[in-house]
């Protein structure tokens, strides 16, 4: 959320914003104006929203308290396999319609050529 995107509240109670977001005085300002009542973080830290002012402000703020560590072990495995069998080579690759196996690791069951 930026103050050159902040007209994009109007009309909505609430507002959900990510780590990168900066809401500075000057943002909480107009989303003020704009009715917004609530802003819920989709990250564990709030160090880029102005707390004291938004507490001024009336506006309420909500965060993700901790993250699943299972959840992150899973996600990390998960990135780890999509390299081991380049997954992120092959997707971009289809879309390209480029369906050649070459430099891509070949299953066991995949009917020899």
């Amino acid at each position: 959320m930026r103050t050159r995107t902040v007209n994009l509240t109007k009309g909505f109670d609430g507002v959900c914003v990510f780590v990168n977001d900066n809401l500075d005085v000057e943002c909480l300002d107009m989303m003020a104006q704009n009715g917004i009542k609530f802003i819920a973080l989709r990250c564990a830290g709030f160090n880029n929203v102005d707390i004291k002012k938004a507490i001024e402000l009336g506006i309420r703020v909500f965060r993700v308290p901790a993250y699943d560590p299972h959840a992150v072990a899973e996600h990390s495995l998960a990135l780890i396999l999509t390299l081991n069998r380049k997954i992120h080579k092959s997707y971009n690759r289809i879309r390209e319609n480029n369906f050649s196996w070459k430099n891509l690791p070949v299953s066991l069951y995949t009917v020899k050529q």
